[in-house]
């Protein structure tokens, strides 16, 4: 499976939950990003894949979110054009800074290939940097 779908898959989830109506597992209100700043660690990790907060002090309320993301991610793969079985690992760490809210997600396949992409901001987008010659690209995943 191409690595790039997987992510955009992670980038969905995330997105989803970072809006705080979670809606790929029907409304679902939560806030994540409150969450987090609240939280002792000052984040919060999920694993989409076990449906687990690992890091932060989450309440009930998204612990069971995080249990509902991964009911419905076999579904969501499935209509995404992929298989569950494809992730080795898929997370995303939410914090808050002084530049905003901010999702790493990470990716790992079956192949053994990581990458983490940073996002920003509700909607979630990637960070834009300036190339050598100037031009504004989106900021490259760093490989796991």
């Amino acid at each position: 499976m191409n690595h790039d779908r997987l992510c955009a898959i992670g980038h969905n989830l995330a997105d989803s939950m970072a809006s705080g109506l979670g809606l790929v597992i029907g409304y679902y209100p939560m806030d994540v990003f409150g969450e987090a700043a609240s939280s002792p660690e000052a984040l919060i990790e999920i694993d989409f894949l076990n449906g687990r907060v690992v890091r932060g002090t989450p309440s009930d309320e998204l612990e069971a979110a995080a249990a509902l993301f991964a009911d419905v991610l076999p579904e969501f793969c499935e209509s995404n054009g992929a298989k569950v079985t494809d992730f080795k690992a898929l997370s995303a760490t939410f914090n808050t800074t002084a530049l905003g809210n901010q999702v790493l997600l990470s990716v790992t396949d079956q192949s053994g290939r990581s990458s983490t992409t940073e996002y920003r901001g509700v909607p979630l987008k990637r960070l834009k940097v300036l190339d050598s010659l100037g031009r504004t690209r989106k900021k490259p995943r760093q490989a796991g």
